[in-house]
């Protein structure tokens, strides 16, 4: 249930909030949606169509899909789905603080080419320019690692909250697999429709700009000849 909490929870907001996108032309993409994405099917299966545990569902002579009897008690469920999974986040965010942050501090600093999760995603949204960029500098800019861990804990919070539900729910967990593909599948159609033309024009533009410079740095030569 731990398990089901992160790959429900944090890992498949994530592929939501930011919008990971399904292009098959690109590996990176594929790679980030597949990382997002399948954990939470394999638990979606394992959850509902696992032929061990189905038969259970349906008692004998019943229609009806029956919950199993170990998740009605709701403090089993927050206990397992939201308490200890939030208990294992914390410690993990502390121990890579101090790693990142302490021991590989000098090195990280000497390479700004390694990449951290903070450094990949705040440039991602550094790059979007979208509401994340922006909360996170509301302290400034030598603040925002400690704004990005805040808002962290709270995306945390919130999307291992909303797991009890799902947990709870046959038809709420299916539509929720169900919006995770169709956000990949449409953040990748708006890729290939509107990013990869905009970015192939904005390429063509440099191009030309850095065409025309050297063409006037050339006549300037032959002028002064």
């Amino acid at each position: 249930m731990v398990c089901f909490s992160f790959a429900e929870g944090p890992l498949a907001w994530a592929l939501i909030v930011w919008r990971c996108s399904l292009v098959f032309s690109s590996f990176d993409k594929i790679l980030s949606v597949l990382v997002h994405l399948l954990p939470g099917i394999v638990f979606f299966t394992i959850r509902w169509w696992n032929p061990t545990t189905f038969e259970s569902m349906y008692p004998e002579g019943s229609l009806q899909r029956a919950t199993w009897p170990y998740v009605e008690d709701k403090s089993y469920l927050w206990t397992w789905l939201f308490l200890v999974p939030l208990v294992a986040y914390t410690l993990w965010q502390i121990l890579y603080f101090l790693i990142v942050n302490v021991l590989l501090r000098q090195t990280l600093l000497r390479d700004p080419e390694v990449m951290t999760s903070y450094r990949e995603l705040s440039k991602k949204a550094k790059k979007a320019n979208n509401v994340w960029w922006r909360l996170s500098g509301l302290l400034g800019d030598q603040n925002r690692m400690l704004m990005f861990i805040f808002l962290q804990g709270i995306f945390t919070i919130a999307t291992m909250t909303l797991t009890v539900p799902i947990f709870q729910s046959y038809e709420l967990h299916a539509l929720f697999q169900i919006l995770k593909v169709s956000a990949s599948v449409w953040n990748g159609g708006r890729f290939l429709l509107e990013v990869m033309p905009r970015q192939a024009m904005l390429k063509e533009k440099n191009k030309s700009e850095r065409k025309h410079v050297q063409d006037q740095m050339d006549q300037s030569i032959t002028n002064a000849k």
